[in-house]
């Protein structure tokens, strides 16, 4: 599933292959894949600018018209000129003979209009994206400060933090050495702050790898996400088990 590095990198292919391009005409070849309002104020316009928050990506059409897609389970983009790829649900055409696909083979993901980012993240109260430099260790302490429940659950929670799922939450506590079935309320100020600032070093490295087109290096617990595996950094031994209802992996030695 697309989590905020994945989503952060069809921002840039949208910028370079969207931006500042006519669209001419927008065919949806299976409408499930639509929210609430048609695509059609689109037509005539160029998108201008585009931001992600979390794992939604928002263009701007201007006059308080955004585009806004959820890329689900299996979503993508792709950029053509002759065939369209296979699971291609929604198709923007440009006046430059070019064409915009979203493909989806599962149809769990969304293209739809908002008004404005802001208020769609106000409405939908998720919760903020880690790498806004506007996020602050304050705001991480004071949105876990009288929480409880599993710290991992709660990295899982869209209205929480919006951007982290099963794989970058693990990481991230693998990281910071935090078991992740510790409960919120049983961290320490110091577990708090290196969680914090791993949650941000691993999405910002992840980043970093994908756009280079490398792969994680082995110190990563990507790497080794198997029952029995030893952990790279202190030759523990790396575990499986289920927290809110994810398959979670963790080094039995380092995340106490």
């Amino acid at each position: 599933m697309p989590e905020l590095p994945e989503v952060e990198m069809y921002a840039r292919y949208f910028a370079r292959h969207a931006l500042e391009q006519t669209i001419t005409g927008i065919r949806v070849i299976d409408p499930r894949i639509l929210g609430t309002r048609t695509l059609g104020p689109l037509v005539g316009r160029s998108l201008r600018s585009v931001r992600r928050h979390g794992k939604h990506l928002f263009a701007d059409a201007g006059d308080g018209i955004w585009l806004r897609i959820h890329f689900g389970m299996t979503g993508d983009l792709a950029y053509f000129e002759d065939d369209p790829p296979r699971f291609a649900r929604v198709i923007f055409d440009f006046e430059n003979g070019a064409h915009l696909a979203f493909e989806d083979m599962r149809l769990f993901g969304v293209v739809d209009l908002v008004h404005s980012p802001d208020d769609y993240v106000r409405e939908h109260g998720l919760g903020p994206d880690p790498l806004d430099p506007r996020f602050t260790l304050r705001d991480f302490r004071n949105l876990l400060h009288k929480r409880r429940g599993r710290i991992k659950a709660l990295l899982l929670s869209q209205n929480a933090i919006a951007g982290i799922g099963n794989l970058y939450a693990d990481e991230a506590l693998y990281r910071a050495s935090i078991d992740p079935r510790r409960t919120i309320d049983r961290m320490t100020d110091a577990e708090v702050k290196a969680l914090f600032h791993a949650i941000r070093g691993v999405l910002r490295e992840a980043i970093a790898f994908k756009a280079r087109g490398g792969d994680y290096p082995g110190r990563y617990l990507v790497q080794h996400r198997e029952e029995g595996d030893r952990c790279p950094r202190c030759g523990g031994t790396i575990r499986r088990t289920v927290v809110a209802t994810r398959t979670t992996y963790y080094c039995a030695k380092h995340q106490k």
